[in-house]
This record gives C-alpha cells, sequence and structure tokens, in this order.
C-alpha cells in the first residue's frame, strides 16, 4: 500500500521540522564555530528562537515580493473575486487557447493565474522560487496541486465505491457499523464548499502508488533546499477512503472500550488524562468478559509499555494499536447478546495488516 512505503521516507525528516507558524518566518542559522568545517554546521550549534513575525509591518510582510508579483497578486484576486468570470471561466480559457495558440496560452496562465497559485512544474523549476524565498527567510510548504476534473456523478459514483465494502453495498453488513462512519450519497462529491485543499477520489492502488511518487519527489525537492521544509500530504491520495473510515472506527471504539474499562474502576468522568487503569483489575476485567485470557493480557502490558506507574493512561493504550501485538482477535466478541462486539466487522488485522 502507497501508505507504507511513504511512512519510511518522512521518518528522516520529522526531527528537523521547525516549529509550526501561522506565517513565514525570520529563521536564522547560528553561526558556525570557530572549529567547524566549511560547509557543515556544527552538530552541537543550537538554532536561535525564530523572531516573532510584525503581521501589521506591510514592508516585512512583503520584503520577498517584488512590485510586479504583488500587482499580479492583486490583480489574480479581484479576478477570482468576479462571479461572472468564475461562472464561463471554462469556455473563456478554451477560446483564448484557440485564439492566442497553446504557446501564447501557456506563457499568459504563467503570468497570471499559473504563476500566482504554482511553484512550477517540476523538481527543477521549483528550485529559484524555493531559494529565493530562502534568502528572505521564508520558508515552503510544498503541496502536489493537481486534481482530476470530473463531473459531481462521477465524483459520488467513486467516492460510494471506494467508501463501501462489497458487504456493505449489498446492505447486509451496514447494521453493523457506526453510522458516522458509514459513506452517504448526499456528502459524496467531496468537493463542495472546499476551496482551501486538494480533493482526490481514489481510482485504483496504481493510481495512489503514482501519487505516492510525486510526494516522494515533493520531499525530496524539499530537503534540497532546506532542512526544515514542510510537504502537505493528503493521505486520501495514497489509499482506499474506506481505510480510513475503518481505521477511524477502530480508533474510537479502542478509546470507547479504555474509558468503559475505567468506569468499572470507579473512575468515570475524569478527565483523559487523570484517567489511569491498575493494570491488575484490568487484566480481571478483560478475562471476565471473555476477551482475551491472564497469560495473553500479561504478553499486552511489558515494561517498555507500563514504565515503572504499573498503570495505564490513555497513550499507553493508544500504543496497544499496533500489528505486532495481534489484538484482532481477542476484539470480536462471540457473544452479541451480551454485549455487542467491540470491532465488529473491522478486525485490527485487516486494517492495519
Amino acid at each position: 500500500m502507497a501508505l507504507r512505503r511513504l511512512l519510511p521516507a518522512l521518518r528522516p525528516y520529522i526531527p528537523r521540522f521547525a516549529p509550526l507558524s501561522t506565517a513565514p518566518a525570520v529563521r536564522e542559522q547560528p553561526a558556525a564555530g570557530p572549529g567547524a568545517l566549511p560547509g557543515r554546521g556544527s552538530a552541537k550549534a543550537v538554532r536561535p528562537p525564530v523572531p516573532a513575525v510584525d503581521f501589521g509591518n506591510a514592508q516585512e510582510a512583503y520584503r520577498s515580493r517584488r512590485t510586479w508579483e504583488l500587482a499580479r497578486s492583486l490583480l489574480v484576486l479581484r479576478l477570482c473575486a468576479w462571479p461572472a468570470l468564475l461562472a464561463r471561466h471554462e469556455q473563456l480559457l478554451y477560446v483564448s487557447r484557440k485564439l492566442l495558440g497553446q504557446r501564447l496560452f501557456n506563457k499568459l496562465m504563467k503570468m497570471t493565474f499559473y504563476g500566482h497559485f504554482v511553484a512550477g512544474e517540476d523538481q527543477e523549476s521549483i528550485q529559484p522560487l524555493l531559494r529565493h524565498n530562502r534568502a528572505f527567510g521564508v520558508g515552503a510548504i510544498l503541496d502536489y496541486g493537481v486534481e482530476e476534473d470530473l463531473s459531481p456523478e462521477e465524483a459520488e459514483h467513486k467516492e460510494m465505491e471506494s467508501c463501501t465494502s462489497a458487504v456493505e453495498r449489498d446492505g447486509s453488513g451496514t447494521n453493523k457499523r457506526d453510522k458516522q462512519y458509514q459513506a452517504h450519497r448526499a456528502f459524496g462529491d467531496r468537493r463542495n464548499g472546499v476551496i482551501s485543499a486538494r480533493t482526490y477520489f481514489y481510482a485504483n492502488e496504481a493510481k495512489c502508488d503514482s501519487h505516492m511518487e510525486t510526494f516522494l519527489r515533493c520531499i525530496e525537492a524539499s530537503g534540497r533546499v532546506s532542512d526544515d521544509g514542510f510537504i502537505a500530504i493528503k493521505l486520501t491520495a495514497l489509499g482506499r477512503p474506506q481505510f480510513l473510515l475503518q481505521f477511524s472506527e477502530v480508533l474510537t471504539k479502542w478509546r470507547r472500550f479504555f474509558h468503559q474499562m475505567a468506569a468499572e474502576q470507579g473512575q468515570a468522568g475524569l478527565a483523559a488524562m487523570d484517567t489511569k487503569l491498575e493494570v491488575a483489575a484490568l487484566q480481571q476485567s478483560v478475562a471476565k468478559m471473555g476477551i482475551a485470557s491472564r497469560a495473553e493480557i500479561e504478553d499486552w502490558f511489558t515494561a517498555e509499555t507500563l514504565g515503572v506507574s504499573g498503570t495505564v493512561d490513555l497513550l499507553d493504550w493508544g500504543s496497544l494499536i499496533d500489528s505486532r501485538t495481534k489484538l484482532s482477535k481477542h476484539l470480536v466478541i462471540p457473544n452479541a447478546q451480551v454485549t455487542p462486539p467491540l470491532l465488529c466487522e473491522t478486525p485490527l488485522s485487516r486494517v492495519l495488516g
């Protein structure tokens, strides 16, 4: 799956991320010490804190922009706010392409809309802009800005197909899933009202792998320019939305199970961070419910999981959701007349494996 191949590529970059900011911030690199080698920073050098950004200082905020770029931004903003233009943009693009020809049309787009919203066509073409922004202390968040041109009907069909299994489409499995994790046709076209993010629709695994390769190239491009770049990755472009729905359901029910165990230990109503389960009482409760034997439960809670506290908090509990713990066979309760299955038809082995 594309998700599995992408995560290892992200891990080396995680420790080097700068703190999140709501606006471009000036980043200052520490001066190299007298013993530092040319071209290398000191391993022990500590980066000074990022200065606060004064959003009221227009000169500082737009220091990296040229005058003609600001004029283009204002023009594009005005045009995008013109309803008549938006309603007929496809016809206008078609006529412009016919009148100007493909070469002049591409040049016009790069001078206006394309040049304003898009950094470049490939890794090489975006490098000058990234270096220019970097010189003014402005970082980059790379986003793969491509969407399929689908009609609302096609988008709805693709969404419903990718969010439901064959069993659910037959109607035999819908009653075993929480309603909030079931796809609904009214929300089939997820593009409606969304203007701030890309929208992907599942086609097949080959398409997901293609998106993954593009995201990997974005990671490489960002790492080539700076050591603290950001990448905008859409998980919905890397796998079936049904997987994300099922995994969300697993996480929610797993947390619900934790609070159920906490209530049995007299901790109902406590804040999540204050709730801690006693391991001995937890083992007794889980064994009594028939989920697992005491020996099996002891394998869940090792010294690595519990630490020195001897109790299980919500973070410890969440760390148990791992394909190596083999919890899936324990989380489907056979006697549905006593209590409904914890994970119903969504065992962890299917979601995580």
